[in-house]
Formats: C-alpha cells, structure tokens, sequence
C-alpha cells in the first residue's frame, strides 16, 4: 500500500536517476532458440520441443555479439523459445559478460 508519507518523501527528496543517453542506447532481445518445452498459445514465437533448422551455431552467435558491441549496445537479454535449452547458453552468456554487456536471461522459468 502507497503511503502520503512516502509520496511526499519521494516528492521532497526525489530518487535520482542516470544521465540519459543521447542518443538512447538500444536493448537487444535476442531470440537465440525457437525450441521450448511449451506450448503457450499467447506465444508469438510458434516454438515446439523440436528443433529447427536455421539456427545460429555458437561461433556465428559470438560474431554477431562482436558487431553488437560495434554497435556499443549495452543491454543484451537473451530469450528464444526457452534460452535454457541451448546447451551452450551459459557460455554465451558468459561471454556476452566479459564484453562488458548487461546480460539478462528470458526463461519461461520451468526448468
């Protein structure tokens, strides 16, 4: 429950925020999968717990990474389909890390 007292404080005392970019840096979701152990119907990806042909091996998955930080893009969120599923997720992620990305895991947190 919001308090006036808190409103207030927040009012008199405000939280500061970071300077913003100019330009707005861009975040990239990145749908590394299409493979996911569920089915939901709201999904926009169509993903079944199947593979697809077409996707990224991990080698050109690290390439595109270089050129995303060409691109000085800060926030990398991987996703998919279930991200879990990619046996070499923590490896991207890891890697994504030391580049200096802010990496951040999409899952449908069933695994």
């Amino acid at each position: 429950m919001f308090r006036i007292t808190q409103y207030l404080q927040e009012v008199l005392n405000p939280t500061p925020l970071a300077e913003k970019r100019n330009p707005p840096a861009p975040v990239v979701i990145w749908n590394l999968i299409r493979r996911c152990n569920l089915t939901c119907k709201h999904c926009y990806s169509i993903s079944a717990d199947k593979d697809f042909p077409g996707e990224l091996t991990t080698e050109e998955i690290y390439a595109v990474m270089d050129d995303l930080k060409r691109f000085r893009v800060p926030v990398l969120i991987l996703s998919g389909g279930e991200p879990l599923l990619r046996p070499d997720i923590f490896d991207i992620a890891r890697r994504a890390k030391h580049m200096g990305f802010y990496v951040g895991l999409s899952s449908n947190g069933t695994l």
